[in-house]
């Protein structure tokens, strides 16, 4: 089952992706005299805490909306995180992408995260902004894991049973940011910038929907990819990722509760734009794709 949100004039709802079609569960469960169960498909995490029976309300319903869906193409796509969810995401997880750009970084002894903020979210279609603030703009092509039960201290054995699915998402970098460049001396007082680094506007594409679990269960090995118009500039497997979801989730949740809607993003491989100066820039669109979920399209402002 593939779960995308976007908008109408009513404001978010949650559709079920069919056959390149978008149904809109809210409307088709009004139709179909359900009203009650309109509202699990006006915020993801509504559904999402619906579990099993949420999916198989959602299944039910489109079957009989398919009449009314609509093109992909012409809908309004909305990235697959709600307002206020946690998005945590994972330094360096890809050996090679540690060493890029002459750095000697060697990931992490356990996981270790830094935030992004869903004000910088945007959708299928939406736009990387290239701010003025910053030269180096990058790109980081990632697995995103979709959190879709409630849990802290999850164990090991036990994350894939918190896992509602999977979406890609883009890290977007502010490298002069990330790095200090204008006052490199805060560095070795305080580390890198990764608040301004990862988190101005439009730094976190993700999308176009979230492949639920029951067609992903493990998410290896799912090739991903990175193209720059047209350019492949990253290309490996999620299998090469150093820490895989169960570890990440159970460090994650260490002492922090993760709730459903939230997001761990783990990691992007080597290629991205700090390895050869290659930076984005205005005009450039961005194809972020991760076999069996699907393509992130992104045009840089």
């Amino acid at each position: 089952m593939r779960i995308a949100r976007f908008s109408t004039e009513s404001g978010p709802r949650v559709g079920l992706v069919v056959d390149g079609h978008l149904v809109d569960l809210a409307r088709t469960a009004q139709e179909q005299g359900l009203e009650w169960a309109a509202p699990l498909f006006t915020d993801l995490r509504r559904f999402l805490v619906g579990g099993e029976e949420g999916r198989s309300i959602a299944a039910w319903l489109g079957t009989r909306g398919l009449d009314g869906a609509v093109p992909l193409a012409q809908a309004r796509l909305l990235a697959p995180a709600e307002s206020g969810a946690k998005l945590l995401a994972h330094v360096v997880n890809y050996a090679a992408h540690g060493k890029e750009g002459g750095g000697n970084l060697t990931p992490p002894e356990m996981p270790f995260f830094f935030w992004k903020h869903t004000s910088g979210l945007v959708g299928q279609g939406g736009s990387i902004v290239g701010h003025s603030t910053s030269a180096k703009v990058d790109y980081e092509a990632e697995l995103a894991v979709v959190i879709g039960r409630r849990g802290r201290d999850i164990a090991r054995a036990a994350a894939y049973d918190h896992v509602a699915g999977y979406t890609i998402a883009n890290d977007i970098s502010f490298r002069d940011f990330q790095t200090n460049e204008a006052c490199r001396s805060l560095t070795a007082r305080y580390g890198q910038n990764w608040v301004q680094g990862k988190a101005l506007d439009g730094a976190c594409p993700m999308g176009p929907w979230i492949v639920l679990s029951d067609e992903i269960a493990v998410p290896y090995p799912l090739q991903i990819t990175c193209r720059v118009n047209g350019e492949v500039r990253q290309d490996d497997s999620t299998e090469s990722m150093v820490f895989k979801v169960p570890a990440l989730i159970e460090a994650a949740s260490r002492g922090m509760t993760l709730e459903p809607g939230d997001v761990v993003l783990t990691g992007t491989p080597a290629g991205s734009g700090i390895a050869d100066g290659r930076y984005l820039r205005p005009g450039d669109v961005v194809e972020t794709a991760i076999e069996s979920i699907g393509v992130l399209v992104n045009r840089v402002a």
